[in-house]
């Protein structure tokens, strides 16, 4: 797709455990010319303890301490949320992510989950959690990626399709 000249401002904000979700924002943000925040999680989980702690964690809901803290969408129309599916949840850096951020209210938000496997409850806890923030949620969607790290190119593609759906004037 092209990247698209519009002048709806878009920022995209995510956390990536893998890449996984790193690489498909990093995609929709190539494409639509939007600003990228990485948000990473303080407790640097590695292979062995995302599912010894960091599992557990997104099961219970928990917040995590996140770098950036706050992140301010005044100057943007569309926000687009990204986050990797921990035991069918969002990751607590998500979960944080969405706490930090500031003059969300009737702002447009897409919310994104990758995994290998199903979504669970993920989109719809991001979805509750950005429009408990006052945000307009225009759609969720979830990109799986095989396990040699392959997405789904029709998921991709209706991803794409509904961001820049969302930048139409």
């Amino acid at each position: 797709m092209k990247r698209h000249t519009a002048c709806m401002r878009t920022i995209c904000i995510y956390h990536s455990q893998t890449g996984n979700t790193h690489f498909v924002m990093e995609e929709l943000a190539g494409m639509t010319g939007a600003g990228c925040v990485r948000v990473v999680d303080r407790a640097r989980y590695g292979k062995a303890t995302i599912f010894l702690l960091g599992v557990p964690r997104a099961l219970s809901g928990s917040i995590a301490t996140v770098d950036p803290t706050e992140i301010d969408v005044q100057d943007y129309d569309l926000v687009i949320l990204g986050t990797p599916v921990w035991a069918g949840r969002p990751t607590p850096a998500a979960r944080a992510m969405i706490e930090g951020i500031l003059n969300g209210s009737e702002k447009k938000v897409l919310v994104v989950c990758t995994s290998r496997g199903e979504p669970g409850d993920t989109a719809a806890i991001m979805a509750e959690r950005a429009t408990a923030k006052g945000m307009s949620l225009i759609s969720s969607h979830h990109v799986t990626f095989s396990a040699d790290g392959s997405r789904n190119n029709e998921e991709m593609t209706a991803l794409k399709k509904a961001v820049m759906d969302c930048m139409e004037p």
